[in-house]
């Protein structure tokens, strides 16, 4: 089974075919969208209502960090990772890993949320993170 590495962030949903559900906060107050989560809007102090943001968006920047892996000693077959900050329909920008190897992104890309197995707990289950995946890319 895959659970969230920290809950609160995102949710996994039960079919395995199903992208993860990144967990923000919207103000109705400011009309304003925001990930993580927050107690209250940054912007007008009031309170805030939880929602689901889009698991869909487009390349603002991207970066290739040339060591190992979040959690390993080894590094992968590109030498690195790629890291993103993502721009969602809601407004909001999300800085993930990437996937994929150096060259394979362009600004504007469409790309898509994907869960990344960091790990395993006690009871066995994989321990998970998010990260981005070009939109039609399988892996």
């Amino acid at each position: 089974m895959k659970i969230p590495v920290e809950e609160g962030f995102f949710r996994i949903p039960e079919d395995p075919e199903g992208p993860p559900v990144l967990l923000g906060s919207y103000s109705p107050a400011a009309n304003t969208y925001f990930w993580p989560r927050r107690m209250r809007c940054p912007i007008t102090l009031e309170a805030v209502e939880d929602c689901e943001l889009s698991t869909e968006g487009v390349i603002y920047s991207w970066t290739f960090v040339v060591m190992p892996w979040l959690g390993s000693m080894e590094m992968d077959s590109g030498g690195g990772f790629g890291a993103v900050q993502v721009d969602l329909p809601e407004g909001v920008r999300i800085q993930a890993p990437l996937e994929g190897k150096m060259g394979d992104w362009e600004v504007g890309q469409a790309v898509r949320l994907v869960t990344r197995v960091v790990g395993k707990d006690e009871a066995g289950n994989d321990l998970c993170t998010i990260a981005f995946r070009l939109k039609g890319q399988t892996r």
